[in-house]
C-alpha cells in the first residue's frame, strides 16, 4: 500500500532551521525551494523510503537546483524527507510546504511561496527526465497543478502587506499544499497499479 511503502515517522525542521544549515554550509538556496523540490520528486513518483532511494534523490536534487548537496546539507536533507514523508503520512493531513513563519515579513513569505512552487516544477521535471519517462503522459490531476504552479512560482512579490493579501496568501498555501499531496498520492497509486 502507498501509505506504508513511505517510511518511518521523523519530526518536520522549521524553515529558519532549514536555512541556518544551508546558510552554514554555504548555500544561498531558498529552503521552500528545496522542499518543494522534494515534493516535486514525490509527485513524479520518486520514493523516498530507502537509502538508495535517498540517494538517488540527493542526485536529482543537484541537478535541478544547481547545488552541491554532501555532507551535513545532505544529512539534512534526508531528514527533510523524512519529514516530509512523515507528514504526508499523517492521517490528520499534517502535511504543508516548508515556509517561513507567520512572523516573518511578509515580503519573504511571499517569495518564498513563489520558491517553493518554482522548486515544485524542477524536481517534478528533473524526476521525470531522470526516470526517462518524459514521453508518458503526465496524470491529469497533476498536469493541473503544475500549470498552477508554473503561475504561482511568477508570483508579484512586490504586493503590499494588508489583511486581503494575507488572506489571498494563506488560500495560496492551502492550495499548494492539497495540490501536492493530492500528486503525491495519485502517483504512488499509479505506480501501485
Amino acid at each position: 500500500m502507498f501509505l506504508d511503502r513511505l517510511g518511518e515517522y521523523e519530526e518536520m525542521p522549521s524553515w529558519s532551521e532549514a536555512a541556518d544549515v544551508l546558510l552554514g554550509m554555504g548555500l544561498t538556496l531558498n529552503p521552500s525551494e528545496l522542499h518543494g523540490a522534494l515534493l516535486g520528486l514525490l509527485s513524479a513518483g520518486h520514493p523516498l523510503s530507502s537509502e538508495a532511494n535517498l540517494d538517488g534523490a540527493l542526485s536529482i536534487l543537484e541537478k535541478a537546483l544547481a547545488v552541491d548537496l554532501q555532507g551535513e546539507v545532505a544529512e539534512f536533507v534526508k531528514r527533510l524527507s523524512g519529514a516530509t514523508v512523515s507528514a504526508i503520512r499523517d492521517t490528520d493531513f499534517a502535511f504543508t510546504p516548508l515556509l517561513p513563519e507567520d512572523e516573518e515579513e511578509f515580503h519573504h513569505r511571499l517569495t518564498s511561496v513563489g520558491s517553493w512552487a518554482s522548486g515544485f516544477l524542477t524536481g517534478f521535471t528533473q524526476a521525470i527526465s531522470a526516470a526517462n519517462s518524459a514521453s508518458d503522459a503526465v496524470d491529469p490531476t497533476a498536469a493541473e497543478a503544475l500549470k498552477d504552479f508554473a503561475a504561482i512560482a511568477q508570483i508579484d512579490a512586490e504586493e503590499s502587506e494588508s489583511d486581503e493579501a494575507e488572506r489571498d496568501l494563506e488560500e495560496l498555501v492551502e492550495y499548494l499544499r492539497m495540490a501536492a499531496l493530492n500528486t503525491v498520492i495519485d502517483a504512488f497509486n499509479n505506480h501501485d497499479n
